[in-house]
């Protein structure tokens, strides 16, 4: 069948299978139907937790550029209102400016900033290399 009926309100799915405990917030790359950790400032993240489970347990995450605010985990400080690029860690910074070759993901929505290693509310973008 390939009804519009059939289609998803949103971008939030279950995924099992790897161990995403202590995830939230974490973007995520895809490489062969596999999610893991994104590891790359260049390269474009695909997905990001928004609930982590072990891998016997079902992990909630999203794409990007698809859901509403979430809550993300911050790399470094952060201010609100910052633009937000994919660290090499899973985490996300603010955006260092031209001439750094980057991955834009979003804004920073939380009025008191965050410090690295808080979650904060921030508002995710389909990602966009920049240079």
């Amino acid at each position: 069948m390939n009804s519009a009926l059939f289609a998803k309100a949103n971008s939030v799915m279950p995924i099992t299978g790897v161990d995403f405990t202590d995830k939230e917030g974490y973007l995520l790359k895809v490489t062969a139907g596999v999610p893991a950790l994104n590891n790359s400032k260049t390269v474009p993240a695909q997905l990001v937790v928004l609930d982590g489970g072990t891998a016997a347990e079902n992990s909630s995450v999203a794409a990007l550029g698809k859901t509403p605010p979430v809550r993300l985990k911050a790399g470094g400080a952060i201010a609100f209102g910052d633009r937000l690029v994919q660290n090499d860690d899973g985490t996300v910074i603010t955006d260092p400016g031209a001439g750094t070759a980057r991955v834009l993901v979003g804004v920073c929505l939380e009025p008191a900033g965050a410090a690295a290693g808080d979650l904060f509310l921030a508002d995710l973008w389909s990602p966009s290399i920049a240079a």
